[in-house]
This record gives C-alpha cells, sequence and structure tokens, in this order.
C-alpha cells in the first residue's frame, strides 16, 4: 500500500472524536469476526468438470440468453 495513504489514512483516523474512533475499532473487529467464522475448505469441491459442449460454444450461448 502506498505509505503516503497509510500516513493520510492515520492522521484522519487520529483526528476523530474518542467516541468515533471507539466506534470505528469495534466495527473493525467485528468484521474480523465475521471474516474468520466464514472460512469453507474449497478442496471438497475441487475436481474436474466434463462437459459435453465447447466451453467457447457453451459460454455464448449463456450470454445470448442475456440479451
Amino acid at each position: 500500500m502506498n505509505i503516503k495513504l497509510v500516513k493520510s489514512i492515520k492522521q484522519l483516523i487520529l483526528s476523530l472524536p474518542p467516541e468515533e474512533r471507539i466506534w470505528l475499532k469495534a466495527q473493525l473487529t467485528m468484521e474480523e469476526g465475521v471474516f474468520n467464522q466464514r472460512t469453507v475448505d474449497l478442496n471438497e469441491f475441487s475436481g474436474v468438470l466434463q462437459l459435453q459442449d465447447d466451453p467457447l460454444d457453451f459460454q455464448h450461448q449463456i450470454r445470448n440468453e442475456w440479451t
């Protein structure tokens, strides 16, 4: 991340009133907890997809459904 950006974000946070800093910290802490709970092992979905049609033809067919 850009050092100037980090410094400006830090200055912005430090310029907040104390109650808003506490609220922001609580929001960020809550977000971290949410991300940790949503961890999913995607290995169970790994494998090889067997297509009967040409992938590009299938893609064109699906895109044509949008129009």
